[in-house]
This record gives structure tokens, C-alpha cells and sequence, in this order.
């Protein structure tokens, strides 16, 4: 099925730099936090998807459909991630953890592709809070900042940190409800 998002990934091919940065400002945020949650280090983070960008810039030609670009995209963000975390040679369980979830993805293009769209959903929903139950909600739990540094931080009280946070948490599960699977992954990657 021919859709307008092929139709971009064709401008793309064919060297149309404005096509790609519609391309990149869709898939930028989504691999950020894919690569986040895999490498754990926001500067290492963003270099690996801006080199992920890069090749799929580089190797655009190949892509006829966006499917084939996303999927991609992905792999070489999981890769690169991998091959990051085995240079730095974090602990051994940490490491087993992203093995365990490579060799799962590995099993099949579809499974890459429905956890993309599932953090795409959660992040969207977390890019959509109020701004200040946002930035709570970021420094809690993507940068594990505590409720006096964000306090801190933010210039508020701690108990305004805790219902801020708590805020959050009431319309992130909102926002999720018809998506049972992107509700899982907030709580069991995200959250815990």
C-alpha cells in the first residue's frame, strides 16, 4: 500500500534535503529515546542517532518505501547502541538486559517496528503534558534528578515537585489508555 510518507522517502532518494528534514524532525525524537533507553548516556544518545540519520541520508537511495527507511533507522540506532554499551563495558546484566531485547527484535521487522510505534505513542503523550508536569516528569525519570534537586532545579517546593510528578503520572495514563502496550512499556521501562 502506496502512502504519503513513501511519497517523502522518494523525495528523499532523490536528494531533496527539505523531504529529509521533515523525515528527521519525525524520527529524531523517537530514536532519542530508543538510544536513550538503551546506551543510558544522553550525549552518546544523540550522537548515535544523529549518525543513524546520517547513514539513512547517506544510503537514501536504497529506500523506496518508509518502512524500509524506519526500519533502518532503528536497526542502526539498536546497533550502534549495542556496540557502545560493549565498549564501555557496563555491567554484565545491564548488557545480558539489551542482548535479550536485540536477539527479540532480531526475530522479526514487525516487533522493531510496533515498539517503535509504541514509544512513539509514549512519547508523544510525555511531549504533550503541561510544561512544568513535563519537565517533572523528565527530570524524574529520565534523568533520575530527586524531588529536592528538581525542587532545586525548578525553583518550586517539593511538594509541589510530588504533585507535579504525580500529575503526570494521572494524564500520561490518559493519554495511554487505548494503547495498552505503549502504558506497559511507560511503566516497565520508564517509570520503574
Amino acid at each position: 500500500m502506496h502512502t504519503e510518507k513513501d511519497d517523502l522517502v522518494k523525495a528523499v532518494a532523490k536528494g531533496n534535503t527539505k523531504a529529509f528534514n521533515q523525515l528527521f524532525e519525525e524520527f529524531y525524537a523517537p530514536l532519542f529515546y530508543y538510544s536513550y533507553n538503551l546506551v543510558q548516556d544522553k550525549e552518546e544518545a544523540k550522537d548515535i542517532v544523529l549518525t543513524a540519520l546520517y547513514k539513512g541520508w547517506e544510503r537514501r537511495e536504497q529506500f523506496l518505501q518508509y518502512q524500509h527507511i524506519k526500519s533502518f533507522l532503528y536497526l542502526v540506532v539498536r546497533n550502534a547502541g549495542l556496540n557502545f554499551l560493549k565498549k564501555e563495558q557496563h555491567a554484565a546484566s545491564r548488557i545480558q538486559e539489551i542482548f535479550l531485547t536485540a536477539e527479540r527484535h532480531t526475530q522479526d521487522d514487525d516487533d522493531l517496528a510496533t515498539e517503535a510505534e509504541v514509544l512513539k505513542k509514549v512519547f508523544k503523550a510525555i511531549d504533550e503534558l503541561p510544561k512544568k508536569c513535563r519537565e517533572v516528569f523528565k527530570l524524574t525519570y529520565l534523568e533520575n534528578k530527586s524531588v529536592q534537586e528538581i525542587a532545586d532545579l525548578l525553583q518550586i517546593t517539593p511538594s509541589n515537585v510530588s504533585a507535579q510528578r504525580h500529575r503526570a503520572l494521572s494524564l500520561l495514563r490518559l493519554a495511554l489508555a487505548e494503547s495498552p502496550l505503549a502504558l506497559l512499556y511507560l511503566y516497565a521501562h520508564i517509570i520503574f
